[in-house]
């Protein structure tokens, strides 16, 4: 049972630099699994507690970093729009770096698209990439604390 957990934590670490793959919600959900089997024996309740409130930080993470960047860069709500559809769209076409380029133009085409000049849509464009970029590199940590601490109670 702790090999599959183990596997699955390091898959749900993989979902939290790759888009498609289930990431910290599915680490949550298999530390907590594992400490229904065991008992919470090694994994206590404190410790799926501090899991839940992290992958809870790290949804709520994923949703604002990018729109708070890029707001802070100047964009509307019409390139918010285009760079959720733009990384959607673009992360179904190259998967990873899709995410980037299809963010990054689909907020340039919704600013433009709004009436913005092109030199304001290229600044709000990088603002959201840079959001993305440091909520990906939050949900990185959290993750690595979620492996880490198992890994730690489970196997030392």
């Amino acid at each position: 049972m702790l090999i599959l957990a183990i596997s699955i934590l390091i898959i749900g670490f993989i979902g939290a630099i790759v888009p498609g793959i289930p990431g910290i919600g599915l680490m949550f959900l298999t530390t907590l699994f594992y400490g229904f089997v065991s008992q919470f024996e090694k994994i206590s309740i404190g410790w799926i507690a501090v899991f839940g409130l992290l992958t809870l930080i790290s949804f709520v993470l994923d949703y604002l970093s990018s729109i708070m960047a890029a707001r802070k860069f100047g964009a509307t709500k019409f390139g918010i729009i285009g760079g959720v559809l733009g990384a959607v769209i673009g992360t179904l076409i190259l998967n990873l770096p899709g995410l980037f380029l299809g963010q990054f133009s689909g907020m340039l085409i919704g600013e433009i698209y709004g009436g913005k000049a092109l030199k304001a849509s290229v600044k709000a464009g990088f603002g959201g990439m840079i959001g993305y970029i440091l909520g990906m590199s939050m949900n990185i940590s959290i993750a690595f604390f979620i492996l880490a601490t198992f890994l730690f109670k489970t196997l030392g």
